[in-house]
C-alpha cells in the first residue's frame, strides 16, 4: 500500500545564499508532512516549479499531462475557459512527487474536489509594500478585533515572503462569490477602522507609504494563497508559519522560520492551527 516516489538531481543547489538543497527540502516536507498535509489532501494543486532553484526562471504549470498512476487528478474548467487536468494532493507520496519536480512552495485551491464550488476557509492576506512591519502586526490584531465582535475565530500565520495571512475556517456552506463578497466587507471595515496604517486600494501608487494592503481578493475560485507549512522561494528558505495571537503581539518576523528549524519548533512548542479544522465556521450572509 505505500507508494515508491522517484526523486532525481538531489544535490541541486535550490537556496545558493543558505547552500540548500532539492534534498533538503524534501527532508523539510517529510518532517512536517503530518501538519501540512490536511491543508493540503483531496484539494487542486496550482504547481508553480522551480526546477532549478530560486535563481532560475519560475513557471506555472496547472495542465497535469502525465503522472506516476498514484497521483490523483481533476478535470476543471480555469478561469480562461480552459479544460485542465489539476493535480490533486492525495498523500504524502503526490506532496514528495510535486516537490520534486520543482515545486518548492504548496499552493492549493481554498476548496477541496468534494465541495468544488464552497471554500471551507477565508483568506486573508496582509501585503505591507513599503509599509513598516510593525504596521503589518498592527492590522493583523484589528482583523482579530473585527473577526471577535462578529464571533469568527480566525489564525494567522507569516506569509514567508514579506506579510501575514489570516484564515477563517468556514464549513464548505457557501459558494465563492458570496464568500468573496463576505470578505470585501470583512476588509473594508478593517480598512474603516484603521485608515492610516490599512486600506483595500488595489493600485500602489494610490497608497500611503504607511498602508498595508488588505486584500481580500484571493477568495475566489481558482485562486491561492501559499499554504500554511508550505516552504517559500525567498531568501532564507523561510516557512509559512502557523502562528498564536500572542506571537503577533510580541512582534514576531518573517525569517523567525525557515526550512531548518521550523520541524523543530513544532516537535517542541507545538502547532498553534492544531485545531484549525474542528474550528469550521458559519457565515451569517
Amino acid at each position: 500500500g505505500r507508494e515508491e516516489v522517484s526523486v532525481t538531481s538531489l544535490d541541486r543547489i535550490y537556496w545558493p545564499a543558505e547552500k540548500l538543497t532539492k534534498f533538503d527540502l524534501l527532508c523539510f516536507y517529510l518532517k512536517v508532512a503530518d501538519y501540512i498535509m490536511p491543508f493540503l489532501k483531496d484539494r487542486p494543486a496550482i504547481l508553480q516549479r522551480y526546477p532549478r532553484g530560486i535563481a532560475a526562471p519560475m513557471f506555472f504549470q496547472q495542465d497535469l499531462e502525465s503522472a506516476p498512476s498514484f497521483i490523483k487528478t481533476a478535470r476543471l474548467v480555469n478561469q480562461e475557459g480552459r479544460t485542465l487536468d489539476y493535480a490533486v494532493y492525495s498523500t504524502v507520496g503526490s506532496l514528495l512527487h510535486f516537490v520534486n519536480l520543482g515545486t518548492i512552495e504548496q499552493h492549493q485551491w481554498h476548496s477541496t474536489i468534494k465541495h468544488l464550488d464552497k471554500p471551507d476557509w477565508i483568506a486573508i492576506d496582509l501585503d505591507p509594500k513599503s509599509a513598516p512591519w510593525q504596521n503589518v502586526l498592527d492590522v493583523a490584531l484589528v482583523v482579530k478585533e473585527v473577526a471577535d465582535e462578529i464571533g469568527l475565530r480566525a489564525f494567522p500565520k507569516t506569509s514567508g515572503s514579506s506579510g501575514i495571512h489570516i484564515y477563517v475556517p468556514l464549513k464548505p456552506a457557501n459558494v465563492y462569490d458570496r464568500v468573496a463578497e463576505f470578505s470585501r466587507l470583512f476588509a473594508g471595515e478593517i480598512a474603516h477602522r484603521a485608515p492610516k496604517i490599512a486600506t483595500v486600494e488595489r493600485t500602489i501608487a494610490k497608497r500611503k507609504s504607511t498602508q498595508v494592503y488588505v486584500d481580500w481578493m484571493q477568495n475566489a475560485r481558482g485562486k491561492s494563497l501559499a499554504s500554511v507549512f508550505t516552504a517559500r522561494a525567498k531568501p532564507k528558505a523561510t516557512v509559512s508559519m502557523p502562528l498564536t495571537w500572542k506571537q503577533i503581539e510580541q512582534g514576531v518576523k518573517i525569517p523567525d522560520f525557515t526550512i531548518r528549524n521550523v520541524p523543530e519548533l513544532l516537535t517542541k512548542k507545538g502547532d498553534p492551527w492544531a485545531t484549525f479544522f474542528e474550528e469550521r465556521q458559519t457565515l451569517k450572509l
